[in-house]
Parts: C-alpha cells; sequence; structure tokens
C-alpha cells in the first residue's frame, strides 16, 4: 500500500496494483492549495483506475478534471453533484464503497458528502470531510488505515472519537499552507 499526498485534502491511493484517486485535484480555497499544475498534468496523462471525490466544494473538487475523467473512463464515485455515482465499484482485488456522510459544521445541512470505505489486503476508510463522531456505532469494516482531515486531531474530543474507531494508523490531510497557519 502507498498513499501519495497530491492537493490539500486529496491522496493517491495504491492497494493491490489499483490506483485511486480520492479528493486529489482541487482548485484554492484560501487558506487551501490548488492541486499543483505539475501533478494535475501527472494526473491527467496517466488516469487513475478510479477517481471519487467527496463532495463539490472547490477545495476537494475540480469540475474540468471530472469532465476529463468522463471522457477518459466514463466513472467517477461520489455525489451526484460531482458527476458520480454512489454503487460500490469493483476493480481487481480492491472494493471501493461510497459511504453517504454528513459533512462536518453547519454545511452538513445542505452539502452532499459522501466517504469511501478501501477494502482489498487491508481496509482503508477516507472520510474527506466528513465529521468523525458519525462513525460511531456503525456496522462498517473496522479500518486498518483512517485517512481523515486535521481538524479529527484538533481538539480532545475529536481525537478521543478518532482513535476510538481502531485504525493502526492515521493520515491527516486538508492541511493549510504553513505560511498562513498563524497557530
Amino acid at each position: 500500500m502507498e498513499i501519495r499526498r497530491t492537493a490539500n485534502a486529496g491522496v493517491l491511493l495504491k492497494l493491490d496494483g489499483v490506483t485511486i484517486l480520492m479528493d486529489g485535484v482541487c482548485r484554492e480555497v484560501k487558506p487551501y492549495p490548488a492541486t499543483p499544475p505539475e501533478m494535475k498534468a501527472e494526473l491527467t496523462a496517466a488516469m487513475p483506475d478510479v477517481v471519487a471525490f467527496t463532495h463539490a466544494h472547490k477545495d476537494h473538487y475540480d469540475p474540468g478534471f471530472a469532465a476529463n475523467v468522463m471522457q477518459k473512463n466514463g466513472v467517477i464515485l461520489g455525489p451526484s453533484d460531482c458527476h458520480g455515482t454512489m454503487e460500490p465499484l469493483t476493480v481487481g482485488p480492491v472494493r471501493i464503497t461510497p459511504i453517504p456522510s454528513r459533512h462536518i459544521g453547519a454545511a452538513g445541512k445542505i452539502t452532499l458528502h459522501a466517504s469511501f470505505i478501501v477494502e482489498g489486503s487491508c481496509c482503508i476508510w477516507f472520510t474527506g470531510d466528513a465529521g468523525p463522531t458519525q462513525w460511531r456505532n456503525s456496522d462498517l469494516p473496522k479500518p486498518d488505515v483512517l485517512i481523515v482531515p486535521y481538524a479529527y486531531c484538533n481538539t480532545p474530543t475529536a481525537w478521543s472519537a478518532t482513535k476510538a474507531l481502531g485504525a493502526s494508523a492515521i493520515v491527516l490531510v486538508h492541511m493549510p499552507k504553513r505560511e498562513e497557519d498563524t497557530i
């Protein structure tokens, strides 16, 4: 397994020979940077096996890239406003399941949002901007790896809820630019 950060909240995941891009191409929303042009060109030239977007906010989604994906392979996982499907997809030995989830904070009332469970030789959860407490007492498979926004660790309550999910490893994404991080 390999996890490579491609954007603000996005990663390129390689699992069991399958490449999955999740929220991997986005536009800038300060303090969150856009996907670097060279990374976007690399991802466009060698399209991943699966492309998934959690929601249509600019800091997670690029409609131009999504249109390119639709032309090349026709399938995006995620909510309908990302031109996605919420049907599970199996590619080789890997299954990617979109899970309807609630965006953290007030945006949760109006934002279509999906998190993803990736199952192969291990189980990976990619939550996007879903709030951490909604996963309590779920009957979802236990994650080996959680890929979550840094907000999952910035308060004792959020960190406690995150650790309670029982993952062996936690990868934090959705980091602002260092020079604009005043804390």
